[in-house]
């Protein structure tokens, strides 16, 4: 995967309401991997949706055994939580982990190095290949 790949997903405007960190990870599913991810229509969405994302991922995605692949959905805690509540797609570009992800704090999705994570107080719960 090449950075220009990934960065056009970049600052796309953050909604809870519409667009949220899981609707950012079937929209760049979609147009990167040609996969085709059905989150439930009646899904809550914002903060009531981002504590259920956990149990819904189980139904698409399992726990990979083993380093992160491209398009893996990775499953966040944000400070202070105990179950994942944040959502976004694994990359590996200029030699490095990155997660692209999208929350209310950034207002827009934005692409970060793994090890930068836990400087925005997030956790990563695991790695996971879709289904």
């Amino acid at each position: 995967m090449r950075v220009a790949d990934v960065e056009r997903f970049c600052e796309i405007p953050y909604d809870e309401a519409t667009f949220d960190c899981a609707d950012l990870v079937v929209h760049v599913q979609r147009q990167l991997f040609n996969r085709e991810i059905e989150l439930p229509g009646a899904r809550p969405h914002g903060t009531e949706g981002q504590a259920a994302l956990g149990e819904l991922s189980k139904a698409y995605a399992r726990r990979r055994d083993g380093a992160p692949q491209d398009g893996d959905l990775v499953l966040m805690l944000d400070h202070g939580q105990r179950r994942p509540g944040h959502a976004g797609t694994y990359f590996f570009l200029a030699h490095e982990g990155w997660v692209l992800h999208g929350n209310e704090r950034n207002g827009c999705s934005v692409l970060h190095r793994v090890r930068e994570l836990p400087e925005m107080g997030l956790r990563i719960e695991g790695y996971y290949e879709w289904a």
